[in-house]
């Protein structure tokens, strides 16, 4: 029985978990030297008791820790870690030559790197110095059939059938720049009505909203905070847009594609370049740049051939990210590990 260890029993998709899923909440601390501590503690102690064949480390910004309790309860266990977001994003921001060593150090204790995508994996390669024969790209998956089996939402922001209507989904943080999509909001407003959707919530949306206020288009402009079926409400965009500085994957994306809606994506680090050929599967613009998002947000709603091929190519590029083939590798790249444990 596979075995979910979480830091708190809480969340909006809790209730989503199997029940042939052993749940298991390590109770730690929000943050800071008493949660590091903690964790390595709890850890350690629940694989000296479990001595598991595989432990799989799916928070890129801690994974170290893992690693570590790993190694002090369980010293036959081999340890692989899905890299999920770019490592140079927290890498970089790390404030003591302590914690970069203490970093490095983790990632030679590491069996195997599971990068999302090619470029994540180049990264951890060219930059970090890990050798290609530890990481396998396994790109994440969406399960196609509850994206279009997803139930009908109603909404004063859908209830005009002429006024089309632009989603983007995702934390509000740093990282989504939704300040740039409401900056191109307000850009486009001047040539079309329109209506915009933000599901999602964080630690930004108080300053969000108030942005919205200054730019004159709270009116068209809905936060819907955090819905557990994001795909009913992009079932029903004319449009999604995303707006990141920096995506590893971009999940959202392809169910956006599965939705059969077209979408518009920075050339963000490295998931929509990987996910998206652009003008075929959906379009690509410069992150940080309100003018060219505002730009391919217009094209595809008034630009019939073009978001026409973006809704095919982008249905049809979805299909290539689905469950059974993700399962299937990730089945593949578990049972390479533990013949390398016997071998």
């Amino acid at each position: 029985m596979p075995t979910l260890v979480l830091r708190h029993h809480s969340g909006g998709l809790y209730d989503q978990v199997p029940s042939w899923v052993d749940l298991v909440s390590l109770n730690l601390p929000r943050a800071g030297l008493r949660s590091s501590i903690a964790s390595l503690w709890k850890l350690g102690i629940l694989m000296k008791r479990r001595r598991p064949q595989v432990i799989v480390a799916f928070h890129t910004a801690t994974f170290a820790w893992v690693v570590f309790a790993s190694r002090i309860g369980s010293r036959g266990t081999k340890i692989a870690v899905s890299v999920n977001n770019p490592f140079s994003r927290f890498y970089d921001s790390a404030s003591t030559i302590r914690w970069r060593l203490f970093f490095k150090w983790a990632c030679k204790l590491t069996d195997c790197f599971w990068a999302v995508t090619p470029g994540i994996a180049e990264e951890l390669h060219s930059s970090f110095g890990i050798p290609k024969v530890k990481i396998a790209v396994i790109p994440n998956s969406v399960d196609l059939d509850s994206v279009l089996a997803g139930p009908p939402v109603s909404h004063p922001a859908f209830g005009q059938t002429q006024v089309p209507v632009i989603v983007t989904a995702g934390r509000l943080t740093v990282q989504k720049r939704l300040d740039i999509l409401l900056q191109a909001a307000s850009i486009l407003a001047a040539r079309i009505e329109f209506n915009l959707v933000i599901l999602g919530d964080g630690i930004l949306k108080d300053n969000l909203v108030h942005l919205a206020s200054r730019l004159g288009i709270s009116c068209r402009t809905f936060f819907l905070g955090f819905v557990p079926n994001v795909w009913s409400f992009i079932k029903k965009a004319s449009v999604f847009a995303l707006s990141s500085d920096y995506e590893g994957f971009g999940n959202v994306l392809i169910e956006a594609m599965a939705c059969g809606v077209p979408v518009v994506a920075t050339r963000a680090p490295f998931g929509p370049e990987y996910i998206i050929s652009n003008e075929e599967s959906g379009l690509l613009i410069p992150t940080g740049d309100p003018e060219a998002l505002a730009n391919g947000m217009w094209r595809l709603l008034v630009d019939q051939n073009l978001r026409q091929r973006c809704i095919e190519g982008g249905f049809r590029r979805a299909s290539d990210f689905s469950v059974e083939k993700a399962v299937q590798a990730v089945f593949d790249a578990l049972d390479n590990l533990v013949k390398e444990k016997k071998d």
